[in-house]
């Protein structure tokens, strides 16, 4: 599979997710009202992701990771003497717009494909102004976020996970329009658990220099598995 060319099992799910655009996204919608099962395939796959996130309800941070967010970004640090909640209310009613698909649906027998094992996290804005969708499939390592103008000209979004020890890690750069798509080579697909934190750096253009964040975190969310 190369960045180009997404797996076409995975295509329900991405289409569900909203991380489709453009000519894929037109196809994808064509083969929904083309095809039946198809179509049970993105409705299954939008009432099992909307379920999940109904299932977390809101929760303290974890005390190391909200530190370190607080100090990568100081601009949005919380007020002293409270922690940082997960906007959870908010992802929610952001995942729900981003999967209400009209689908036609006729019965037919389900068509057989390989399982994929997937997780799935809603990157929420610094200033809960929307949410962005990421989807990793852990079977092949392809991870796609969903398009939005993060970084400013001559910026460029940079893409973290962190862990319970706190250290971000580098998982790529975004794309500057529309979704963007990488391959996570298997290291990484080993390190990705449920409750691992994504979040979005500003840096300069080729990435952070140090290893580390160095711009403001404007984006980020918890890992689940779906």
């Amino acid at each position: 599979m190369t960045p180009d060319a997404p797996d076409p099992d995975m295509t329900a799910a991405e289409l569900a997710l909203g991380l489709l655009d453009g000519e894929e996204r037109a196809t994808a919608l064509r083969r929904v009202l083309a095809d039946p099962a198809f179509a049970r395939e993105v409705e299954e796959w939008r009432q099992r992701l909307a379920g999940l996130f109904d299932d977390y309800a809101e929760v303290p941070a974890p005390e190391s990771v909200a530190a370190r967010l607080a100090q990568l970004d100081s601009s949005a640090a919380p007020a002293p003497g409270r922690r940082a909640r997960w906007p959870i209310a908010a992802m929610v009613t952001a995942i729900a717009a981003m999967l209400a698909l009209f689908v036609v649906l006729r019965p037919a027998p389900p068509a057989a494909v390989a399982p994929h094992h997937l997780m799935v996290a809603s990157l929420m804005m610094s200033d809960k102004s929307a949410a962005v969708p990421a989807m990793v499939d852990m079977t092949t390592g392809e991870m796609r976020v969903g398009g939005a103008a993060m970084a400013p000209a001559g910026k460029t979004a940079q893409l973290w996970m962190i862990g319970g020890d706190g250290v971000p890690k580098p998982m790529g750069m975004l794309a500057s329009a529309g979704p963007s798509r990488m391959v996570l080579p298997m290291e990484k697909r080993r390190a990705l658990k449920a409750g691992i934190m994504l979040a979005v750096s500003i840096e300069p253009l080729g990435g952070s220099p140090t290893g580390l964040p160095t711009g403001p975190v404007v984006a980020s969310g918890k890992l689940l598995i779906a």
